[in-house]
C-alpha cells in the first residue's frame, strides 16, 4: 500500500494598504509609465497585497512647507507581484520596492 503525503500550507490573508500619492508619481502610474512603488517597509507589505493608491492635490513636499492633505478623488487599485527589501543593491534597510500591475491577478500561492 503506497500512502500519500499532503502538504497543507496556510492560507496567505492579502491585505488592502491604502496609501497617498503624489500627483506626478500617481499620474505615471496610471498611464503604465510606472511599474512600482517605493515605500516605508511599515506595513508588512507582501505579494498578493492590493495597494489601493489616492491621488493628493500637493506633493509630499509641499504637505510639508505647509500645504494641506487635500485628496483630488482619483483612486487607482494595483496588486504587488514582488518586494524587494532593503538592504540590497542600495535599497536602504527599513525601505522597500513593490513590482506592482495594474488589472493583473494576485501571484500565485507557493
Amino acid at each position: 500500500i503506497l500512502s500519500k503525503r499532503v502538504v497543507v500550507k496556510a492560507a496567505k490573508i492579502m491585505k488592502t494598504h491604502k496609501l497617498k500619492t503624489d500627483p506626478a508619481v500617481f499620474d505615471a502610474m496610471v498611464t503604465g509609465l510606472k511599474t512600482y512603488e517605493l515605500r516605508k517597509d511599515d506595513r508588512g507589505y507582501e505579494e498578493g497585497d492590493v495597494l489601493e493608491l489616492a491621488k493628493t492635490q500637493y506633493t509630499g513636499a509641499e504637505m510639508a512647507a505647509g500645504a494641506p492633505l487635500t485628496y483630488t478623488g482619483d483612486e487607482l487599485r494595483v496588486n504587488v507581484l514582488h518586494v524587494l527589501r532593503g538592504p540590497v543593491y542600495g535599497l536602504a534597510a527599513g525601505w522597500v520596492i513593490l513590482s506592482v500591475a495594474k488589472d493583473a491577478p494576485p501571484p500565485p500561492a507557493l
